[in-house]
């Protein structure tokens, strides 16, 4: 059944905005990108800020507003059915536009998803497909869900051809799940003239998807000739390869990279640098109004040395060339090593700047960085990720960036331009997009990168057979729902049940997360229940190294718990005695937790 899914999950998760060059649209993200361009083009960026929903409206071309009407939710009934869309009461009765339009009329029922209340709306459908409208033009609220009834009390509802694939049908009642995200809690009062429909559970990532208000934005770093957001990743063998990302204004049309080893540049006799092209794409993002269209340069280095130091500058002679940086190659035999992890950024970047900085002159042997997701507020605004290269600017061009999604990197619809700006390994399952998901080794360690946001079920069996074909000494997963979370309404059943077992028929050692915005280190956990060593079974950590905090409110199994603490942690891996040390630093540099482990 999960197999069956694919094409339609692959549909919905891979649609990107084309250029809005075509006159006629034929999908939602082209109506999005020509309208975005047309409003961009008729108004001053004041204006822009100020525009309304019914504005919008009125400015949308006919085809574009068909499809803001009928194209973003889509299903197949196979009698005469009554559909019930449940809009949240933050939401005027006017938005969306299409609801009224297209003939519902507003019920006298309400119903209630914890403190949420929804007024329902109704209309009569013939047999056959069913389209539905968009949430909303601007970034406000939960996005509306769906119940389906027969007309005809004793004929037998079939749903099918959902759209998108990925959304689910359930029985409506009290407890009934209406979002896919666990976190947002279950319906907790249903009237019981509407208990019994099939509801058809929505993503609320889909919320911002076609946002045309409040959406116009100016970087506070526009690009320039000269490069910058100068940055390392892997897509490939961390031991004989290095990608190296950067951007520069659209005047530079292509680019490259120039490297030696840094033992062959301190030679009297110094050689000429090897000089790699770049592959250069077009970024363009029509909301950014004062730097809308950019330049993205990646080159990968290959056939490099392992454990072997380079010097590398990226450019061109027309923007010229950066400063010399550096890196270094994963070992290609058993060694020590270390390597930093943080929790969400996500909000005050300022902070974060001097977090990361203070991490690196701290630990500067440290071999990377990995992130546990929501690198930034606003996943699909490109001004977010601007400030976030500016605060790691001197970090991330000499250590790579070991990223994973979060729920934020969804915001405003799927994560491209997280796909946009970071190139990563392949080699995830074949059931998700590709770069989702993936894994590497460097060293005696296993790391294994997955994404949260999607159905854990579809990347168990990857999960699995990544876990059970390594002999790393050392096993690592990193995903940002935690499995054993610290807020009542963040908990995440579907993680436990899906990826625990699997990490405790593995012997995974730590898990990091994100999500909680606290800091919690686990007892060792196994089968949901503490034991009593790291032999028996895995640490789960959550951190934030951002400014945005929550509060607990539920029991957890941690000996350590801090709120309102922003943390940086290094795991020192080391050959004597097998010897794993985890140590966890504030803002201060006090040591707030340590785990030493042994094999």
């Amino acid at each position: 059944m999960i197999r069956a899914l694919i094409p339609a999950l692959f549909a919905a998760l891979l649609l990107v905005s084309n250029p809005a060059s075509a006159e006629t649209p034929t999908t939602i993200p082209d109506a999005v990108a020509t309208a975005l361009t047309r409003l961009i083009e008729q108004h001053s960026p004041e204006e822009l800020e100020r525009l309304t929903a019914d504005e919008v409206e009125a400015a949308l071309t006919d085809t574009e507003r068909e499809l803001f009407a009928t194209r973003h939710v889509s299903f197949t009934v196979n009698v005469p059915a009554e559909v019930f869309v449940y809009q949240e009461t933050r939401f005027d009765e006017s938005e969306p536009f299409w609801l009224q339009q297209r003939g519902f009329e507003l019920t006298d029922h309400v119903v209630m998803r914890d403190s949420d209340r929804f007024r329902v709306w109704r209309k009569a459908f013939d047999a056959g497909e069913v389209g539905l409208g968009i949430n909303a033009f601007h970034r406000s609220g939960r996005h509306y869900f769906v119940s389906v009834t027969p007309q005809d009390p004793a004929a037998t509802l079939e749903i099918s051809n959902l759209y998108p694939g990925y959304l689910e049908v359930e029985r409506f009642d009290e407890g009934a799940r209406v979002y896919l995200e666990e976190t947002f809690g279950r319906a907790s009062v249903v009237p019981p003239a509407l208990r019994g429909h099939a509801v058809i559970v929505m993503d609320n990532n889909r919320t911002n998807a076609v946002q045309l208000t409040s959406v116009y934005r100016q970087t506070r770093h526009p690009a320039q000739d000269k490069p910058d957001q100068l940055l390392l990743t892997w897509s490939d063998e961390p031991t004989t390869t290095q990608t190296i990302q950067w951007r520069t204004s659209t005047a530079i049309e292509q680019g490259g990279v120039r490297y030696m080893k840094k033992s062959a540049y301190h030679n009297f006799d110094r050689p000429e640098p090897t000089e790699v092209a770049a592959d250069t794409r077009v970024l363009e993002t029509p909301r950014n109004t004062n730097d809308p269209v950019v330049h993205r340069h990646t080159a990968v280095l290959r056939d490099l040395e392992p454990d072997t130091e380079y010097v590398y500058s990226v450019g061109d002679d027309t923007g010229g060339w950066t400063e010399l940086a550096e890196f270094r190659t994963a070992p290609g035999r058993v060694q020590p090593f270390s390597f930093i992890y943080m929790g969400d950024v996500q909000n005050g970047m300022d902070r974060w700047q001097s977090v990361v900085h203070d991490a690196f002159r701290e630990r500067p042997d440290a071999a990377f960085y990995l992130l546990a997701g929501d690198l930034v507020n606003r996943g699909n605004d490109r001004d977010d990720w601007d400030d976030f290269f500016h605060a790691a600017e001197g970090v991330f061009n000499r250590r790579p960036l070991v990223p994973l999604l979060g729920n934020h990197e969804y915001h405003g619809g799927p994560p491209d331009l997280y796909h946009d700006l970071l190139t990563l390994p392949t080699n995830g399952p074949d059931t998700i997009p590709p770069e989702r998901a993936y894994h590497f080794e460097y060293g005696n360690a296993l790391f294994v990168i997955l994404d949260s946001m999607l159905p854990p079920e579809l990347q168990s069996e990857w999960l699995d057979e990544v876990l059970g074909a390594s002999n790393a000494t050392w096993k690592f997963v990193s995903y940002h729902h935690p499995a054993y979370s610290t807020g009542r309404w963040r908990d995440n059943p579907h993680i436990r049940e899906h990826w625990v077992p699997i990490i405790d028929k593995h012997g995974v050692d730590f898990v990091f997360q994100g999500h909680d915005h606290v800091y919690q280190r686990t007892y060792p956990m196994r089968n949901n229940q503490r034991v009593a060593t790291a032999a028996e079974g895995t640490y789960y950590v959550i951190a934030v190294a951002g400014t945005k905090m929550y509060s607990i409110d539920r029991e957890h199994p941690a000996p350590v718990v801090l709120t309102n603490t922003i943390t940086w942690q290094v795991i020192d891996i080391q050959l004597q005695g097998n010897r794993l040390v985890y140590r966890a630093y504030d803002l201060d540099q006090n040591l707030v937790d340590e785990v030493i482990i042994e094999k």
